[in-house]
């Protein structure tokens, strides 16, 4: 299968750190940094709308000891209303917590939460560090990044309600598996789920650390798919069907980590999607790219 990524906008968010998710709902993307005290509202044109203060903390950058770590976030349903989940990596006590917003985002303030009953649950992964997140159907499915020390990501699929219900949500853990020839290991950045296709993409980087606390030099990003991923969810190991280098897509992704990934249209087999990037110097990275998805079986 051949696939073409066209690079069409990029824009750098100078005075907003750390990028780690970005979601699309009803024409405005929403933007997250892991060490950011806001969350940044954009129109499609990447004009901003507002920001909403999610932690009180006067600093344009928490720092790394008390930071929630917000690595993901995902669009789910709750009584018949859209929310914002974020979802803190759980890589330390300290964050294994989120914010929950109502969709569109208004005066309301956001909803802290906790889910370490449920983090308590996932012992077979040696190392917690939960970086990405997609509803698909009925579930929902978390990706737990590894490093060079653990050099293994895993998918962890239970259902969108698992807050309500972690001590007995149903869970189920795969390993990913990706066999293809890469220059270094590539841990999980985030998830995002083409339900028109039944495609899972899987956005992984790679950055030389060997455990989930530290950052390390910033290598090449991965645009990566499992096809028809609603079949294969029960599965031990769930496998890439096929894998992109970014920095040979277009120079401009040269030393870019691409933390967050979502989708805002489907024509045929063209996907168009925005991605973010965190450079760890304390800016955000915006990127607008067509991916031309061929000979795509239905």
């Amino acid at each position: 299968m051949k696939t073409i990524i066209t690079l069409l906008k990029f824009l750098l968010l100078s005075d907003y750190p750390s990028g780690s998710s970005i979601d699309y709902y009803d024409e405005h993307l929403y933007v997250i940094g892991d060490d950011a005290n806001k969350l940044l509202v954009l129109d499609s044109n990447y004009k901003a709308v507002s920001t909403i203060p999610l932690f009180e903390y006067n600093e344009k950058r928490i720092p790394k000891a008390k930071k929630a770590d917000l690595e993901t976030a995902v669009i789910v349903d709750i009584d018949g209303q859209k929310h914002l989940l974020a979802l803190g990596s759980a890589a330390t006590k300290e964050r294994e917590g989120g914010v929950l917003l109502p969709l569109p985002v208004s005066d309301s303030k956001p909803q802290h939460i906790t889910y370490t009953s449920f983090i308590k649950r996932l012992q077979q992964i040696p190392e917690i560090n939960i970086e990405g997140a997609a509803v698909a159907g009925s579930h929902l499915i978390l990706s737990n990044r590894g490093n060079e020390t653990n050099p293994v990501n895993h998918l962890i699929i239970t259902t969108p309600d698992f807050l309500e219900r972690q001590n007995d949500v149903a869970i189920t853990i795969s390993r990913l598996v990706i066999p293809f020839s890469l220059s270094a290991f590539a841990g999980i950045s985030e998830l995002c789920y083409v339900e028109q296709k039944d495609v899972l993409l899987v956005i992984l980087s790679s950055e030389a650390t060997g455990n989930a606390y530290d950052d390390g030099a910033i290598g090449d990003s991965y645009i990566g798919w499992v096809k028809h991923i609603s079949q294969k969810l029960n599965r031990e190991d769930i496998s890439l069907n096929g894998i992109v280098n970014l920095s040979e897509a277009d120079p401009a992704f040269k030393g870019e980590k691409i933390e967050g990934v979502c989708l805002s249209a489907v024509t045929d087999n063209n996907w168009y999607l925005h991605l973010v990037a965190d450079n760890d110097q304390g800016a955000s990275t915006l990127f607008h790219i067509k991916m031309a998805m061929e000979d795509l079986p239905e």
